[in-house]
């Protein structure tokens, strides 16, 4: 099947002949650096982009690119938010495969000597297409698809034509490692019309009217800050979801539109929710900021009652013993904390839906100060990774001044006094009968010595509050 790229007619080719089938629907400009014609090499061989499906599912969009080795053969390059999987097909034994209504997030898959663990089951529709691919797809295409990973492995079970799947085998990748060139550049975005990946982008609340923005190509699901309503930005008009109950707004350390620099790069703050979870009579809530750079993609903040986390969503899966730990990169992490978070308040713009009253469960594993987390939901389990940060280093990234810094000026200051009213009652109790005995001149001397000792002070005093100069 091939989609032309001018006038999006779909032409299907069957033996010898060629039919026009009808037009297939425009692509929802993602943005992606991806673009068909461009290259790279996986496992040592060279491939060109000939080929893209978008998939939409409840929650988000991505993208599957049809890649041609230079031998002849075919594979798949998944691209969702920044992530990146490259596949091949490859026979899977039928005894091998469960039945797609069987398959949960976690379940474990057998294959080829390990063991790989279910972490997204879905079905998704098929919204649109372009240049050449392998099978006839169109508007109202189902994909139905289990994918299993462990690691850097990683294995799709596709069941879309029927009960028998077909398994493609490969693993999770990033443009660098594949060598990629020909991608597209910001400057180069067909009908762009000046809206580049990642940039800002202001409209009216359609449920209140209320200013928002969201994150061209990358982050289509905004939560009004004003009226909470879920709205969708991923079509040239913005559609209410859901709207939600007027919520009370939560005073947050950083705020929408905070710029964070980590690492030489800036970040813009463009989501954030409160979660709140129950443990037996402990309940505890957390904030979670979601931050983005245009060539970095996403990042997130995590602050809670015990301090601040620096979080990254992996593209390559941590180990899990049969000790209930789990390991990364040769480190061991002990399982910690299990538990589950539900949303209370979202704001701001977000790569996937996010709705108040969202349920994940939560497993934790520690070492020192870094985190791997996993959440889970019925349809998908996401692991991260993160380490502890000073609230003083928070403060650094955002140019702000840290409360614990604030809290040391102020003890500081309290200290300096307090030892400077020690010193003066001692010149007072040890001088003042020598002064009065010297008349006018030696209560002159008294209070000049009083006035040097309390000059720092006062200096000392006032500069050492937080003020915005």
């Amino acid at each position: 099947m091939a989609v032309c790229s001018y006038c999006q007619s779909t032409l299907l080719k069957d033996a010898e002949s060629v039919k026009n089938i009808g037009k297939m629907s425009d692509l929802l400009e993602d943005y992606s650096p991806l673009q068909i014609t461009s290259t790279g090499s996986f496992q040592g061989r060279n491939f060109s982009l000939v080929g893209r499906i978008q998939l939409r599912y409840e929650d988000g969009i991505w993208n599957e690119w049809h890649a041609m080795f230079d031998d002849g053969s075919a594979g798949w390059l998944s691209d969702a938010s920044g992530q990146y999987v490259f596949t091949v097909a490859e026979t899977i034994p039928a005894q091998d495969a469960p039945p797609f209504e069987n398959i949960r997030p976690g379940l474990p898959l057998r294959f080829r000597g390990a063991t790989l663990f279910a972490s997204d089951v879905r079905s998704a529709h098929c919204i649109a297409g372009e240049g050449e691919l392998p099978f006839q797809v169109g508007h109202g295409w189902v994909a139905k698809a289990a994918d299993f990973r462990v690691g850097m492995r990683f294995v799709t079970l596709d069941y879309s034509d029927g009960p028998a799947p077909q398994a493609y085998v490969g693993q999770a990748v990033t443009l660098e490692q594949m060598h990629c060139q020909l991608l597209r550049s910001a400057d180069g975005v067909d009908k762009s019309v000046s809206r580049f990946r990642g940039q800002a982008v202001a409209l009216a609340c359609p449920a209140c009217g209320s200013s928002i923005k969201y994150m061209a190509g990358m982050a289509y699901h905004v939560t009004c800050p004003a009226c909470h309503a879920e709205v969708d930005c991923s079509t040239d008009k913005a559609l209410v979801l859901q709207k939600a109950d007027q919520l009370a707004k939560i005073t947050t350390t950083v705020s929408l539109g905070d710029v964070a620099t980590i690492n030489g790069a800036k970040y813009e703050t463009i989501g954030l929710m409160q979660c709140q979870t129950s443990d037996g009579s402990e309940s505890w809530t957390w904030v979670e900021y979601l931050l983005f750079n245009p060539s970095k993609g996403f990042h997130w903040l995590v602050e809670s009652s015990e301090g601040w986390d620096s979080v990254g969503v992996l593209n390559e899966w941590p180990d899990q013993g049969a000790m209930g730990g789990a390991s990364l990169h040769g480190d061991t992490y002990a399982k910690t904390e299990e538990y589950d978070a539900t949303v209370l308040y979202a704001a701001g713009a977000f790569n996937w839906r996010v709705s108040v009253g969202d349920r994940n469960h939560v497993v934790e594993y520690k070492k020192g100060n870094r985190t791997l987390t996993s959440e889970s939901n019925p349809s998908e389990i996401v692991w991260s990774a993160g380490r502890r940060v000073d609230a003083a280093q928070i403060a650094q990234w955002f140019g702000k001044k840290s409360e614990a810094a604030a809290a040391d000026t102020s003890v500081d200051s309290k200290h300096t006094f307090s030892s400077a009213g020690v010193f003066t009652i001692l010149v007072i109790a040890l001088n003042l009968p020598l002064s009065l005995a010297s008349g006018m001149a030696g209560i002159w001397v008294m209070l000049t010595a009083l006035f040097v000792l309390w000059l720092p002070v006062l200096v000392v005093g006032y500069f050492g509050k937080d003020r915005n100069v």
